[in-house]
């Protein structure tokens, strides 16, 4: 190769001020990023770490996570959300338990469902309710339970569960006894079918087998005497009151009965007597009721 052409082809002539500014940035370039890779290792091991393993910040969250690991199956993460010196009378396996059982009831358990009430203060610690909710495909059952939550620390844990028991909340009931029956209900009754509806029939259907004084058919009668010819009278109660009764099975009251006619009315008190479940008695009614009656 001539001079010529080997001028021709030569390099480009390099400048050396500009050659050293890049391989300093390239210094730069390479120092952060030794820099910087540490970080992102950091940064990917916090993002491994299961939030779940974080301590409760408050009563509901603690009660929450006892309630939401034990009955999904995850009793390592329920026992997590205990106190250290706990003895739950509802453990993560009695949980655990439960959902097993609506799983063979059900058919599978699809999803479960945790909703807490509000905190209350309580002698034990805090106290709350949380109703959980296991879910199939197309049925949901729901169960309750309450948590005692301890502060310690500034971090919340579970002392105890519990689940109320339905049977020792509810009265026992005897399903051969009959509704009770209020003597004051009763005793009004008696005395409308009379006064108020003309209907002494259906009073005495009320009346006990050991009734005494006047009778509904009485009573009946003795309105139809005090009103005048050609009047079809009634009436009303004014007021009843319980009364003092010498006897402790008879509940006595005391009652104002309105009778009207077409021009006239008069006020006339009872004492009407009321054993368990019938009327037992009726006096009284002077200006009324004849003194024979």
């Amino acid at each position: 190769m001539d001079e010529a052409e080997a001028a021709e082809f030569a390099d480009p002539p390099r400048k050396w001020p500009r050659v050293g500014a890049m391989a300093g940035a390239w210094a730069i370039v390479l120092a952060l990023g030794a820099s910087v890779a540490p970080g992102f290792a950091a940064s990917g091991s916090e993002e491994n770490d299961d939030p779940r393993d974080e301590p409760a910040t408050d009563a509901k969250g603690a009660t929450w996570s006892y309630l939401r690991y034990g009955s999904n199956g995850d009793t390592d993460l329920a026992e997590a959300a205990l106190c250290g010196d706990a003895s739950p009378e509802l453990t993560p396996a009695d949980l655990d338990a439960i959902r097993q059982g609506y799983a063979d009831e059900l058919g599978g358990i699809s999803d479960v469902d945790v909703e807490t009430g509000d905190p209350t203060a309580t002698a034990d610690g805090i106290s709350v309710v949380g109703t959980v909710s296991f879910i199939s495909q197309s049925n949901k059952r729901d169960e309750e339970f309450t948590v005692t939550v301890q502060e310690r620390d500034g971090s919340f844990c579970v002392s105890n569960a519990t689940q109320p028991d339905d049977e020792s909340e509810q009265p026992s009931i005897d399903e051969s006894a009959e509704p009770g029956v209020d003597p004051e209900v009763l005793a009004t009754d008696f005395l409308r079918s009379v006064v108020l509806e003309r209907n002494p029939m259906a009073a005495t259907a009320m009346q006990c087998d050991s009734y005494s004084g006047i009778t509904a058919q009485a009573l009946d009668q003795a309105m139809i005497d005090w009103a005048a010819p050609d009047e079809n009278p009634s009436g009303y109660l004014n007021a009843i009151d319980p009364i003092e009764s010498g006897d402790d099975a008879v509940a006595l009251f005391e009652v104002e009965a309105v009778i009207e006619g077409n021009l006239t009315e008069e006020t006339f008190t009872f004492q009407i007597g009321v054993q368990d479940d019938c009327v037992a008695s009726l006096e009284g009614g002077e200006g009324l009721i004849a003194a024979d009656d």
